[in-house]
């Protein structure tokens, strides 16, 4: 196969690892495999047109290296082409290489997936923009946005606008309607702190980072947190952690195909799609597309 690989040259810098060692490794890997690969370094400033051009080229599969945003922003691009996406890990969390079963150290990683098969995952979708893992509202979207805004201040500065921020949120929780699957009579309207929309539904282990074995049922999980106090939304998300989740009303999950969510009084919402924070205008419309996305995957261990 045609193998095009776009790489981010700084982030494999936390694993102590070269951007010109990652492209020697990643050539080094498909080619004993018997693949045809070409390798772009990039600065990250560039990524949007060096993925384009990749994407240009009408390889079989373009493999990404980098963190989620990275990853995201590359299966935009092939969906709807006949391109599979193949992910090289080299962000803080790797959220849908930990899913796909894709090891995080790169060596291992580029081996596994060398040697790889192909599986139809599905794809989120809000207001038509796709997603892989989640759409977040409320409290991440307004950390992740505070943190931005915080970045290089001191200590003590940081922690006074975090703590700022979280009396805000408290405060402020706000109203919002949702309707299920599009019907009428699967209407809601919820007070929250926090609610998240994922690509397939979350597993009910413990766990810092979410996790999702299904990626192809279909569906959409909903995720509402509903406290009453900011100490109660620390139990919830301590109760999450340890996947704990079902049977506390202060957490609901629902399951849909398709989700509208909508507030009476803001024309625009702010949201962390896969870690990144955009604006968006209401009502959001969510659906999932299934089997939409071509991924390299490492075969599975029983299948070898």
């Amino acid at each position: 196969m045609r193998v095009h690989a776009v790489i981010n040259s700084r982030a494999g810098q936390a694993l102590g690892v070269s951007g010109e060692s990652l492209a020697d490794k990643t050539r080094a890997a498909f080619e004993a495999a018997g693949h045809a690969i070409a390798v772009n370094l990039v600065e990250p400033g560039t990524m949007d047109v060096a993925l384009d051009r990749a994407v240009a080229a009408k390889p079989d599969v373009l493999l990404a290296g980098g963190g989620d945003g990275t990853v995201t922003s590359a299966a935009r691009r092939v969906l709807d082409t006949d391109i599979a996406l193949a992910i090289l890990p080299l962000g803080t969390v790797n959220r849908l290489a930990r899913d796909l079963g894709i090891p995080l150290d790169p060596d291992a990683a580029l081996n596994a997936l060398a040697s790889g098969e192909f599986r139809k995952i599905d794809v989120a979708e809000v207001n038509g923009e796709a997603f892989l893992c989640n759409s977040l509202l409320g409290l991440p979207p307004k950390i992740s946005a505070e943190r931005q805004a915080l970045r290089g201040q001191p200590l003590g500065e940081r922690l006074r606008g975090y703590f700022a921020l979280l009396k805000t949120v408290i405060a402020s929780r706000g109203h919002l309607d949702i309707a299920i699957n599009g019907t009428e009579t699967q209407r809601k309207r919820v007070r929250v702190f926090s609610l998240a929309v994922s690509n397939n539904l979350y597993d009910e282990r413990p766990s810092l980072i979410f996790s999702r074995k299904a990626l192809s049922d279909g569906k959409l999980g909903v995720y509402i947190a509903k406290p009453h106090s900011g100490l109660g939304l620390m139990w919830v998300l301590a109760r999450a952690a340890l996947g704990l989740w079902r049977g506390d009303d202060r957490l609901e999950q629902l399951s849909a195909s398709e989700v509208t969510i909508m507030t009476r009084r803001r024309k625009t919402l702010r949201l962390s799609n896969d870690g990144e924070v955009v604006r968006m205008r209401t009502p959001l419309k969510y659906r999932v597309r299934p089997a939409a996305l071509n991924v390299l995957v490492p075969v599975p261990k029983d299948a070898r």
